[in-house]
């Protein structure tokens, strides 16, 4: 067996233990995804997320609670110095994760699977962090949209 394939396993396991979406792993390792949802009962027991993936990033600016989260998720996205993206992914997810728990002791507004799809935009361009004009924190900023509101300052 290679180290490649081992790779593979190592990471379809961290991936499921994070409860993402299937086709995300699928995607990732190149595994059958009826190994996967196999592996993610035994592992949960219970059946692993379903629905689509996200297809716009409009759902970050829904609320300013879900675009602050989005902006520490990418920050700490643009961070991490793998060179893998889905290895950048988890570590980043990880540490929002630690951070959102550890500072309000409540869950996460967004899942791996949501997170997977913001570094996606992330690394295409779609989403940017910027500095505010206003109050100089960091501002994530949507290519889609005119008008890009800081969730610190509101400006």
């Amino acid at each position: 067996m290679s180290l490649n394939i081992i790779n593979c396993y190592a990471i379809a396991m961290e991936l499921l233990s994070l409860e993402a979406r299937i086709s995300i792993i699928a995607d990732e390792t190149g595994l059958s995804p009826k190994i996967l949802r196999k592996a993610f009962v035994d592992m949960h027991k219970r059946s692993p997320p379903s629905g689509p993936l996200k297809v716009n990033s409009n759902f970050l600016y829904k609320s300013y609670s879900r675009t602050k989260e989005a902006t520490l998720f990418v920050f700490f996205f643009r961070i991490e110095i793998h060179e893998h993206f889905i290895r950048r992914c988890i570590n980043a997810y990880r540490r929002y994760e630690a951070h959102i728990l550890t500072v309000y002791k409540v869950k996460p507004v967004f899942d791996f699977s949501d997170s997977w799809m913001i570094a996606k935009w992330s690394e295409c361009g779609i989403l940017k962090l910027v500095r505010c004009g206003h109050c100089r924190s960091a501002k994530l900023i949507n290519n889609e949209l005119q008008q890009n509101v800081c969730c610190i300052c509101k400006y």
